[in-house]
């Protein structure tokens, strides 16, 4: 009896052993990212359909109509689709195109003319000065020739902003709220949503201060930029009572000598630039920076609400073979995955819980969710 009374105790101190192990040691299971593949369209197969419906190829080719669109380019396709995968424009080029969420713009290097249509492909402006044009979601620019000036322009043709330099223009970006524009000789110029300039900026710190790549946070708080060669550098100014001064500098490693990729995150919380071996990532409030190797050179960096992920695309160019790499980026801060592709052109882009990719003819959306 004391036997089986002993037995008793011991086999419920066991089980009050495993109830407080399971209790005190839980641990949830990480979720992961998850990217499902949602549908592909294929932009073949729209040409193909419309050049069987006419003789000449009509232009813009719609399929729907549609305000709540996405834009794409690639190759010498340009247009918009749907959410649900349909295209809703698509334009041929033969030369080049700029396209945004709002406005497009087809032109050649000798063009006579600059036509800006809408996303629906409807012609809203048509400019006869000499330049090139870019559009973005809220503005329509032209470049002026020379390649050291840009106007920009009101839908009916009306001026905004003229403005010149002495040196060209070598970076360039613009929302709602502000503009800026780097040039070669290492200027950075900044003008509000009145087109006033309100800051003149000279990084400086280099034998050769031209202004690689550039960008201005949403509400205007921080700007960055990547400037110089020998001694090359990136520069973070946060901009406080009208005048801006340097929180952030750090000296590169190695020069690009082309072109290069900022940005800041929608809530201005983290920058990001690519330089020589990948990209670099800096908190801008605490200005601790981290460094991700990444293959090529970054073509795009897109922001997802999902795991405050990051999606970035950079392009590797051998020989006559382009190599793309999407690389995920989650916390600001760690690379968890990457894969490649070979292909002539490719985008991302990323709109709520969706990811899209394009590659050559064909876009792909992919589903985000953390499971």
């Amino acid at each position: 009896m004391k036997n089986k009374k002993n037995v008793s105790i011991i086999t419920l101190l066991v089980a009050f052993a495993f109830l407080a192990y399971i209790i005190f040691c839980y641990k949830p299971l990480k979720t992961e990212l998850q990217l499902t593949p949602e549908w592909t369209v294929e932009l073949e197969s729209i040409n193909k359909t419309a050049a069987e419906n006419s003789e000449e190829t009509p232009a813009p080719k719609r399929a729907v109509p549609d305000l709540n669109v996405l834009p794409f380019k690639l190759g010498q396709n340009a247009g918009y689709f749907t959410h649900d995968g349909k295209i809703a424009l698509l334009e041929n080029f033969e030369y080049k195109a700029t396209i945004s969420k709002n406005y497009y713009s087809l032109f050649t290097q000798n063009s006579p003319e600059v036509q800006i249509y809408n996303n629906k492909g409807e012609p809203i402006a048509k400019f006869f000065e000499g330049g090139f044009p870019y559009v973005t979601d809220d503005y329509i620019f032209l470049l002026l020739p020379g390649g050291s000036g840009f106007e920009i322009k009101e839908k009916n043709g009306l001026t905004l902003l003229r403005t010149e330099h002495p040196a060209p223009i070598t970076a360039l970006q613009s929302h709602d709220h502000f503009t800026l524009t780097g040039y070669a000789d290492g200027i950075l110029r900044v003008f509000d949503d009145k087109f006033d300039e309100i800051f003149t900026l000279q990084p400086g710190g280099s034998d050769i201060e031209a202004i690689l790549g550039a960008n201005i946070s949403s509400n205007g708080n921080y700007i960055a930029c990547v400037s110089g060669q020998d001694r090359q550098r990136f520069v973070i100014y946060k901009t406080e009572d009208n005048h801006a001064k340097v929180v952030f500098h750090k000296t590169l490693n190695n020069s690009v000598v082309y072109q290069t990729y900022v940005m800041f995150s929608k809530d201005e919380s983290t920058a990001f630039y690519n330089d020589s071996t990948g990209l670099g990532i800096v908190d801008c409030k605490t200005f601790k920076d981290k460094h991700i190797k990444i293959k090529g050179r970054v073509i795009d960096i897109q922001e997802s609400p999902v795991s405050e992920c990051f999606f970035v695309l950079s392009k590797d160019r051998r020989n006559t073979t382009n190599t793309y790499t999407l690389s995920i980026i989650e916390q600001r801060s760690h690379k968890t995955g990457e894969f490649s592709f070979t292909a002539d052109s490719a985008f991302i882009l990323t709109d709520e819980n969706a990811l899209y990719i394009g590659k050559d003819n064909k876009i792909s959306k992919l589903t985000l969710s953390k499971e």
